[in-house]
């Protein structure tokens, strides 16, 4: 098989070349693995991961245009392979992309508001038994990327206008908690909660099987016109 991989040292590179291997398909092959096997027999590439499993999200990248975790994602006996970085993130070298503008944001919004210490009373006290069923499945997010590289509202007007996607999922996370004492449902407007065309690509692309992107969004959109956040049709 032929895979065609984007290569790129911002250094010393003018621009972002392609580069062709050919290399020996093995059954249930991932691009991980194709990738490996590139770098291992042929010449060194540019790549990141760790985990195999899509839990740490770091081999997010694209594979014939479709946003994807190469550790889980089966790549084809074909000479139509072609990798590129992740959409929408800085190119640090080949298929390494800087996620710092995303993961930074999702710590901070991930960081438990409250007005004072959570107490013992707090705690023992019950919650409503719905929110666990909805924040367990957000836990699965590896904050990888791949939802928002593949969300057509970024492409068209850009992380500032709207969070996207995996933004959007780190609010939803405190909007359940139910120690959390922020007003997450603002926060979610003022960062394009409304922007959202409900397309589902982040749901056809996110390898977190759990997650159910667009029942997340109608639980925050169903808050904010309740709040009365909802904008005015133009």
């Amino acid at each position: 098989m032929k895979i065609k991989i984007q290569k790129y040292n911002p250094s010393v590179d003018p621009a972002p070349h392609f580069e062709e291997y050919e290399i020996t398909h093995t059954e249930h092959m991932t691009l991980l693995e194709a990738l490996v096997q590139v770098n291992d027999t042929i010449e060194p590439i540019a790549f990141d991961y760790s985990c195999r499993g899509r839990v740490c999200g770091r081999c997010a990248m694209t594979l014939n245009g479709v946003p994807c975790l190469a550790c889980v994602t089966p790549i084809e006996d074909s000479d139509k392979n072609e990798v590129t970085p992740l959409k929408h993130f800085p190119v640090v070298r080949d298929l390494i992309v800087d996620k710092t503008k995303i993961t930074d944001r999702v710590s901070r919004i991930l960081a438990r508001q409250r007005a004072f210490d959570l107490t013992v009373e707090e705690v023992k006290a019950p919650v409503d038994a719905a929110l666990p069923k909805k924040l367990e499945p957000l836990e699965y997010c590896a904050r990888c990327g791949v939802c928002t590289a593949a969300c057509p509202v970024v492409e068209q007007k850009g992380l500032k206008s709207y969070i996207g996607p995996t933004g959007m999922i780190a609010i939803a996370n405190r909007f359940y908690d139910p120690y959390d004492q922020g007003d997450r449902v603002v926060e979610a407007v003022q960062n394009g909660l409304w922007e959202c065309i409900e397309c589902g690509m982040c749901n056809s692309v996110c390898k977190a099987l759990e997650i159910d992107h667009l029942s997340v969004w109608k639980d925050l959109r169903e808050a904010a016109e309740s709040a009365g956040l909802k904008p005015p049709r133009s």
